[in-house]
């Protein structure tokens, strides 16, 4: 099958060396017959911008986007997926912090051939469920009465890295557009539980959030630090997950003679959602 991956990074912040690390570890190739390259930047440095800009001739970038203040991973993701139709049967998630560790030409077909028996594949971890979130997930629309687990914790694949069938992402509308920045990978992981989607540790290849030595999630964490998506909700008070609108963020689409870019207008801030979901639990 031509294509079969969309590969979506993020990249934050002034730390052209992160960038340097992931965008080199693709296999390159302007129109490579395994994937294309949909990219994120929020709040990145001029520095950081025309780095990844220069791979704009050896790599397969399809889509260039800048992100809106205050620079939140989600609103972005679903920019990502939705501003133009993925059309490739798998989706690829890197934050600026993973990268490939073993970039042959085979990884694509490892990566396929891990997804033959699988829904989703990454780095399987567990998390306590904190606050208002098991009442959240009742009330999301792909909770089917599964039970609360009894040792109280998500388990998920951490959302570092990850490879998802584009299915799923559609049929869910993920991420559910309340998501602003923390606890996004703890509630995909409770929606295929929920669904009975295959979960599977896979993490050949690639490194994870992982440091300068390459030790997965120990990276540094950086951008926003709020409670996770779900905290603070109180049934009856904010609106139930799933009816809200999404926030606007600009896209730049690759040309013939390479990626464009220009700064976006702000976004609005979703009415109530920004409170909940960020910590202030107003």
């Amino acid at each position: 099958m031509s294509r079969p991956f969309t590969v979506c990074a993020l990249f934050y912040g002034d730390y052209p060396g992160l960038a340097s690390r992931l965008l080199s570890s693709l296999p390159t190739g302007n129109h490579h017959p395994a994937y294309e390259l949909r990219i994120g930047m929020n709040n990145v440095s001029d520095v950081t911008r025309r780095l990844i800009q220069s791979y704009s001739d050896d790599l397969p970038i399809r889509m260039l986007v800048e992100g809106d203040p205050p620079y939140l991973k989600y609103p972005l993701m679903r920019h990502l997926f939705y501003q133009m139709p993925i059309q490739t049967e798998y989706v690829m998630w890197f934050d600026d912090d993973s990268w490939i560790t073993d970039p042959g030409g085979d990884f694509f077909d490892y990566i396929a051939d891990a997804m033959s028996d699988a829904d989703m594949i990454g780095a399987l971890y567990t998390q306590r469920i904190l606050g208002n979130q098991w009442q959240f997930v009742e009330d999301c629309p792909w909770f089917t009465g599964r039970p609360k687990p009894k040792d109280g914790k998500f388990s998920f694949i951490t959302g570092g890295w990850w490879t998802i069938r584009t299915e799923i992402l559609e049929k869910w509308n993920w991420p559910m557009s309340e998501l602003m920045h923390n606890g996004g990978d703890t509630l995909l992981g409770e929606l295929c539980r929920q669904q009975g989607y295959r979960t599977k540790r896979f993490v050949r290849g690639v490194a994870i959030n992982a440091n300068d030595s390459g030790v997965c999630s120990s990276a540094d964490r950086r951008g926003a630090h709020q409670k996770p998506a779900g905290y603070y909700y109180k049934r009856g008070v904010h609106p139930k997950p799933g009816t809200q609108l999404s926030a606007g963020c600009a896209s730049l689409y690759r040309s013939e003679k390479g990626a464009e870019t220009s700064k976006p207008p702000q976004q609005s801030q979703q009415s109530g959602w920004m409170d909940i979901l960020a910590g202030s639990g107003t």
